[in-house]
């Protein structure tokens, strides 16, 4: 049996989690759910998928069942397309790292820094520079400002999509091929064992 779910991708240039110039100019990282001419096969057609799944197999061009961490999906549902808003927290608009951080406490219950600088040096973040090994719930980081050394923050996913909070469509997913983005890729984060330990006891 095969489902017919599109993901078509819209790319607009991104600057994030800093004040920066807005731009209206489509260009890269963002991606768009539309109808259109993505195939998705079901390895199992006899189960039956929550809608999530199935929405955001479109999102990461892969399978429903590849979608497993409902409560991930359900939060970023929630979130998406909530405006980005420098030093916002809400659903007002929220930045890059206020984003990571509600996410990390909703879904993860563990508590992060709230800034990308303070988030990519916290003790309890092991990082690493190629983007080859993530995993879902890695930090992935970038510099889109200056000579900052990081100045935006994402949340990987699967399939090299990652969401993130950016300037100018909000919660949105974006594709870390992107030459966008890809040219902005600083490192990736993931959060220690004793992390995980020691901040749920």
């Amino acid at each position: 049996m095969r489902i017919l779910i599109s993901a078509s991708a819209a790319c607009l240039l991104t600057l994030s989690c800093g004040p920066a110039k807005t731009t209206t100019q489509p260009a890269s990282g963002d991606i768009v759910v539309k109808t259109g001419s993505t195939s998705i096969t079901y390895s199992d057609p006899a189960k039956h998928y929550d809608s999530i799944q199935i929405k955001y197999a479109a999102y990461l061009h892969t399978t429903p069942e590849q979608v497993r961490n409902i409560r991930l999906y359900r939060f970023i549902d929630h979130w998406m397309a909530t405006p980005y808003k420098w030093g916002g927290t809400d659903k007002n608009g929220i930045d890059c790292s206020a984003f990571l951080e509600r996410l990390y406490s909703e879904v993860y219950q563990l508590e992060i820094p709230r800034t990308s600088v303070q988030q990519f040096f916290d003790q309890w973040i092991d990082r690493f520079g190629s983007s080859q090994y993530l995993s879902e719930g890695d930090l992935v980081f970038f510099q889109t400002i200056g000579d900052n050394a990081v100045s935006h923050v994402g949340l990987y996913l699967d399939n090299r999509m990652f969401v993130n909070s950016s300037s100018s469509k909000g919660v949105s997913i974006a594709c870390l091929d992107d030459p966008y983005w890809k040219s902005r890729f600083v490192a990736a984060g993931r959060i220690k064992r004793a992390a995980l330990v020691s901040k749920q006891n």
